[in-house]
Formats: C-alpha cells, sequence, structure tokens
C-alpha cells in the first residue's frame, strides 16, 4: 500500500457496508467476486482501480473544515456536539483528589481477601497515577 493503492479486500468491504450485493460471479480480468451496485453488475476492485490509475491527486481539507469533504468521506458528528467547543479549563483541584482517591483503592486494596479483585484495586491505583503524572508535566 505504498503507492496509495488499496487492498481488494477493502475495497469489497467498503462497498458491502455502503449496501452492495456480493454475487457468485467472479471478474474475468481479476478474478474477484462481481457486485450488484445500485442494480448495476460490476467489479468493484476493477472499478477501483480504474478510478485511481488516473492521476488524481487527494484532496486536502482543511481542519476548520471550510472547503468540501470529498465524496467517499463521512464525517459523523454526535447530536449534541457544539459547532466549535473549546476545551473546558480543568479544575486545579484535580490532583488532589487522584491523591485521595489512589490511597482509598490503596486501603481497599490492603483489606480484601479476593486476589481478583485486589487486582483490579491494584490496576486502579495505577491508572489513577498514571493521570497524576500526566497532569504534572
Amino acid at each position: 500500500m505504498t503507492n496509495g493503492a488499496r487492498k481488494p479486500d477493502d475495497i469489497m468491504a467498503e462497498y458491502l457496508l455502503g449496501g452492495a450485493k456480493m454475487l457468485a460471479d467472479l471478474c474475468p480480468k481479476c478474478g474477484a467476486p462481481m457486485f450488484e451496485v445500485k442494480g448495476n453488475r460490476m467489479c468493484v476492485v476493477c472499478a477501483e482501480k480504474a478510478a485511481t490509475s488516473q492521476t488524481e491527486t487527494p484532496k486536502v481539507v482543511p481542519a476548520n473544515g471550510a472547503e468540501s469533504l470529498p465524496e467517499k468521506v463521512r464525517v459523523i458528528t454526535p447530536k449534541y456536539a457544539k459547532p466549535q467547543s473549546t476545551p473546558t479549563p480543568v479544575s486545579s483541584d484535580i490532583p488532589a483528589r487522584l491523591d485521595a482517591l489512589i490511597l482509598q483503592f490503596c486501603a481497599r486494596a490492603e483489606n480484601e481477601p479476593d486476589p481478583a479483585r485486589c487486582l483490579s484495586y491494584m490496576e486502579c491505583i495505577r491508572t489513577a497515577a498514571e493521570a497524576r503524572t500526566m497532569l504534572n508535566r
């Protein structure tokens, strides 16, 4: 895939996810399964190769989304997302809360007779400690 060509499996998967129907017939040219796409029988692998053989440069989309996206790109935005959301300022007491949480999990792990649950507590401690370390950077 260094030359930008996609694998036939990836091409066929994309068409299947798009609602195309895979047929039992094989393409006489490349041997890939034929597809029925919007009522037309075609080899999607050969069609993709024909489309990419034309010297077509990929369109670069700016981060602000000012230009329209290519036809095959689908952006999914949650209904609750704001048009331009900015990061929420983080409360300054988070490091202290993480420290308290680590101490609580240590106390629980110390008194836990079940080894599996103790392991879960230890994983929680490690995760909280990693988060604490990231906040210190």
